[in-house]
């Protein structure tokens, strides 16, 4: 026979009043050490208490402005369900300080050794313009949406790399060396850890010594940009650049491509701006001259001068035709001269033109004498001649 099925929230509620009807579960002295303390609006305080191998999330109706990270409590309440997510947590009705939580105590004394030796004072600076990027972390994480958005907002060209790792948990701490070692043995031109916020045991992996280690023995500088504001692990101290947020590492790394944008959107801005200075100065110069034209200028004058060009080309139009008119008449009477000077026309007339052996024109009886040679040129032949007589005529 099948059971009757039962809503969740009844589920829930049976839990609860079985656990409220639990008189040693009503009355806890719990110890461990405080983490992912946070006070809420309504005064309430809510923390993680843990040890080395388990935690559990507390709750106290006050609000506690005492206690911090780290510290090490005994918290006395009772177990109770939070129903609307199914989870159990402690109540606190009273927290006894004890003091310094061993695993905080331990996380401090191994910072301050690693300060000693040097390992926080590296910081290597990163290419101003990277070419290619590398990104460890996980891909199904809300982080890498987070970077690949503002790295793409960058309108550069540039490769990015995403080496896909746990970032929580006992394996991750090997996927992460694996990935640092990947990118130093593929040289990219930096490095970018990152993962998104958490509880401090979440994030406890950042925390582990071989990490801390690998990132500083990487030959390519490596930003991290793990948790909130508020985290900072081990591995931040280490890493060349310390970011706060996932954003703030990409922001971080392609910051030279984003100056570049920024001074090129200033440099649009003040082109603009200077330009339309420049074309409103000329606008008014423009208006002032108008208004200056229409007051002071002697239009009639103009008008006048005008006009009296006019005349004066028509005056010089009419002078220079009479004068061509006057030098092809000219022309026409030197013409007619020059013809009826033509020796040609006369032979045609029936006269002779007489030469001597030189060829001169013979008009005087002084260029004659006997027995000399003369060519006498007809209309259409040539005689030779000797003279046999010579007589003046009268």
């Amino acid at each position: 026979m099948k059971l009757k099925p039962i809503k969740v929230s009844v589920l829930n509620q049976y839990i609860k009043k079985y656990l409220m009807s639990n008189s040693i579960l009503n009355n806890l002295r719990v110890e461990g050490e405080i983490s992912n303390l946070r006070l809420s609006k309504t005064g309430y305080t809510y923390f993680t208490l843990g040890d080395e191998d388990s935690v559990i999330s507390c709750v106290a109706f006050f609000a506690d402005n005492i206690s911090k990270n780290g510290d090490k409590i005994i918290a006395e309440g009772e177990l109770s369900v939070y129903e609307v997510k199914g989870t159990y947590q402690l109540i606190v009705r009273n927290i006894e300080r004890v003091g310094l939580g061993k695993i905080l105590l331990d996380l401090e004394l191994l910072k301050e050794k690693l300060k000693k030796e040097g390992m926080f004072d590296r910081h290597r600076d990163i290419p101003l313009y990277p070419n290619k990027i590398g990104i460890i972390t996980s891909k199904t994480g809300a982080a890498v949406k987070d970077i690949l958005k503002t790295l793409e907002s960058v309108r550069a060209d540039f490769e990015i790399i995403i080496y896909n790792t746990l970032v929580q948990g006992e394996k991750s701490r090997d996927s992460i060396i694996e990935g640092i070692r990947y990118f130093n043995e593929h040289p990219t031109d930096v490095i970018l850890i990152s993962r998104g916020g958490g509880s401090f045991e979440d994030l406890s992996i950042f925390n582990d010594l071989k990490v801390a280690e690998e990132v500083y023995k990487s030959d390519v500088p490596v930003v991290t940009g793990i948790g909130h504001e508020t985290d900072r692990t081990l591995t931040d101290y280490i890493a060349d650049i310390y970011c706060h947020t996932p954003t703030a590492a990409a922001e971080r790394i392609v910051r030279g491509y984003k100056d570049v944008e920024e001074k090129l959107r200033n440099y649009l801005q003040l082109l603009k701006q200077n330009t339309s200075g420049i074309i409103n100065m000329k606008k008014s110069e423009l208006k002032s001259d108008r208004y200056i034209l229409r007051n002071f200028l002697p239009v009639e004058y103009i008008y006048k001068t005008k006009n009296d060009v006019e005349n004066y080309k028509n005056i010089i139009r009419n002078t220079l035709n009479k004068k061509i008119s006057n030098l092809e008449f000219q022309l026409t009477v030197m013409n007619e001269r020059l013809s009826s000077h033509n020796y040609n026309k006369q032979l045609e007339k029936g006269f002779t033109l007489v030469t001597d052996k030189e060829g001169n024109v013979v008009r005087d009886i002084n260029q004659v004498q006997l027995h000399d040679l003369l060519s006498i040129r007809f209309k259409d032949f040539e005689v030779t001649a000797e003279t046999k007589e010579i007589k003046e005529v009268k």
